[in-house]
């Protein structure tokens, strides 16, 4: 009675599906639960099976490892684990579940087991990758292991890019293989991470051979399969090597972001102290580069068209940034901002933009050019840049109403109530403020609380998911009616067909940005897009198969 006891309280303490325990030989001498829901078997059917049995062939290694582990009273899991695919049909998602394990005390050395079903790689809801972290996290992570015995591990698999197209379904498989491996080797729940479609991150201790070992036989399945994962490792050790924990932790961003982007051929380190010095090199480098683009100026403007949904009339330009070694926008202001010279560059922008409204001004026949410019968070927390900037606008008070500044989310907003003070002097003066990729990051709604402002970029993101579920378009919906009632006006970006644009203009979005209305041009013209239809119930099916653009934006 009290063995019977011990196991309900178990179960119900792990609140799982299936209670098993295994005798010495790894014969199943107890079952109870939802035996059928992973095992195909009834409860009674498993009695004297071998326990291995129960699992994918692929993660019985992994299983017996986690056993082996256990001493008497000891506990272990979770860890994920494929069931055996008997009784599923051929191309149908493996099932899915978390294994823990304990050794009651009591003369019998029976190990306990727990399994509770996970949703299947490919069912609605359900991501191959879910439990990866992202980068700034691993990085985190990766920095508070650093240490002796501590390594971090990359792993590519350019395999699964063209898979996911052509297989998608495999391609979650071996998404969900690869991460189940990875969390189980991590030193914590952030030690692992997807870095890219293709690649990714984990943070270790001690060998790594049962990671080996795993690659490896993700790499077999993949081949059984027909298919070339293409699969490489590069190993750092996170001996900091005599950095402090600062300089570890920038070492670290540097050589993940590195690979992230770049992948193996970035000439990866094979230390922390390798990264740093690497790192440093780099940025006096590309500090260097960068100042002499500021300097001389080595940088166009374009000029994408911002339209009026209800009537399809040109509102205002916004200014973009070209480079002229063709270099990207968005990694030199992301570097600009790293080494703190973003107000440099934010400024020359500022200067050549009423430049260019002057210039307009001075054309015969020409109409007054409206412009938005963009300012990273981080100017704004810059005492000499807002000195400066606010002079510039007393001198061309006269654009007022033609000038408009887009805060964007590239660096976050620390101050808030010193960036409204920058702000409402910059609306005293006339010139408008928006909020730039808004609802892309989580400090979005706390900026709108915060920040008295004129209007808001909705980030594309949620644009280009128009129709594709009624959750999003019911949070859009949401966003958009919250700006109404906050009396800001709301801008739409990315919008690429006349779908989406008729979807805005329903939900009471008042501008529109995208490849539908005119890309970024080096010089502001425009030509109109054929004026919209009189506002009428949007078909779900003419809200589907977009095409997915690149984002017009420095930002």
């Amino acid at each position: 009675m009290k063995s019977q006891l011990q196991r309900f309280i178990s179960f119900a303490f792990a609140a799982a599906d299936l209670l098993i325990e295994v005798g010495p030989g790894g014969e199943i001498r107890f079952a109870i639960g939802a035996a059928s829901t992973l095992t195909d078997r009834r409860d009674d059917e498993l009695i004297g099976r071998d326990w291995l049995d129960l699992f994918d062939p692929a993660d019985r290694k992994a299983v017996r490892g986690l056993a082996a582990t256990l001493g008497p009273q000891g506990r272990s899991g979770p860890l994920e684990v494929r069931m055996a695919p008997a009784g599923l049909g051929i191309g149908e998602p493996a099932r899915r579940a978390s294994l823990s394990a304990c050794r009651l005390a009591g003369p019998q050395e029976w190990l306990s087991c727990v399994l509770t079903a996970l949703p299947a790689a490919g069912e609605t809801g359900a991501d191959p990758g879910a439990g990866l972290v992202g980068i700034e996290d691993f990085v985190e992570a990766a920095s508070r292991a650093g240490g002796a015995g501590a390594n971090m591990t990359l792993v590519e698999a350019p395999g699964l890019l063209g898979l996911a197209q052509s297989d998608p379904a495999m391609c979650n498989t071996l998404v969900q293989r690869i991460s189940t491996l990875l969390r189980n080797s991590a030193v914590d729940g952030n030690a692992a991470a997807r870095l890219g479609e293709a690649r990714f991150g984990v943070t270790h201790r001690g060998g790594d051979s049962i990671l080996r070992q795993g690659l490896a036989d993700i790499t077999e399945e993949g081949a059984r399969n027909g298919i070339d994962l293409g699969l490489s490792a590069h190993d750092m050790a996170l001996d900091s090597g005599g950095l402090g924990q600062d300089e570890l932790l920038q070492a670290v961003r540097f050589a993940v972001n590195r690979f992230s982007t770049q992948g193996p051929a970035a000439a990866l380190p094979g230390s922390m102290t390798q990264a740093f010095e690497q790192m440093v090199d780099t940025a006096i480098r590309r500090m260097n580069d960068f100042a002499e683009v500021i300097r001389e100026e080595k940088f166009d403007l374009s000029f994408q068209p911002i339209v009026e949904l209800a009537t399809g009339a040109l509102h205002h330009f916004e200014v973009l940034a070209r480079f002229k070694d063709g270099s990207s926008p968005f990694e030199k202001v992301q570097f600009a901002e790293e080494i703190g010279v973003i107000e440099k560059f934010d400024f020359a922008v500022c200067t050549r933009s009423i430049s260019a409204m002057r210039s307009r001004d001075r054309e015969r026949g020409a109409g007054p050019l409206r412009l938005a410019v963009n300012l990273s968070g981080q100017s704004l927390e810059n005492a000499v840049f807002i000195r400066l900037l606010l002079a510039l606008l007393d001198e061309n008070r006269d654009l007022a109403g033609r000038l408009s500044l887009e805060i964007t989310e590239s660096a976050r907003l620390r101050d808030l109530a010193r960036a409204d003070q920058v702000i409402q002097q910059v609306r005293r003066r006339g010139f408008a403020v928006y909020l730039d990729d808004f609802g892309a990051g989580a400090a979005s709604f706390q900026y709108l609380q915060a920040l008295a402002i004129d209007g808001v970029k909705i980030d594309g993101s949620y644009i280009r998911r128009i129709g594709g579920s009624r959750r999003d378009d019911t949070l859009l919906r949401g966003l958009a009616r919250l700006c109404g009632d906050l009396e800001i006006r709301t801008v739409g970006e990315m919008v690429e067909t006349a779908a989406q644009s008729d979807f805005l203009r329903g939900i009471g979005v008042t501008l529109g940005q995208g490849w539908l209305f005119g890309k970024a041009t080096p010089v502001p013209v425009w030509t109109p897009v054929s004026t919209p239809k009189q506002l009428e119930p949007v078909a779900p099916s003419r809200l589907r198969g977009r095409r997915q653009g690149a984002v017009e934006s420095w930002s």
